[in-house]
Formats: C-alpha cells, structure tokens, sequence
C-alpha cells in the first residue's frame, strides 16, 4: 500500500457528493419532463403514470430495464 490512507470520513464524503449529484439529476429530469409535457399530446392516464413513476423515482423505487422492456 502507498503512504495514500482512505478514512471512512473520506468515504462519507464522497458518497454524499455523489447523492447529491444524483438528486440534482432527478430534479433536472423531472423539470425537464413538465415542461415537455405540454407539446406532447397524452392521454389523461399516461400523465398520471409519469407523474406517477417521477413520485416512484423520488422515493427510491426503480424499475429494471428488463421491467420496462416487458411493459
């Protein structure tokens, strides 16, 4: 090993940034959803489904792709 030490402080603060990156990715998403969902003729049902999985999203509740593709 090098004279390099990794601290569970250092790890801490690493996954925190990158937690912090990811809710800025799922705000950004979700704005960019909204605003795109005026231009694009849905049904009623549809938007509930989007608002529906955003609300999932948030909550930590993901799908697989294989889920998707089946869907």
């Amino acid at each position: 090993m090098g004279s390099e030490s990794i601290t569970l402080e250092a790890i801490y603060k690493e996954v925190k940034a990158i937690n912090e990156r990811l809710d800025f990715l799922e705000d950004l998403i979700e704005k960019v959803i909204a605003r795109e969902l005026p231009k694009v003729k849905l049904s009623e049902r549809e938007v509930e489904e989007i608002k529906k999985s955003i609300t999932e999203m948030k909550s930590g509740k993901y799908s697989t792709l294989e889920e998707i593709k089946s869907a």
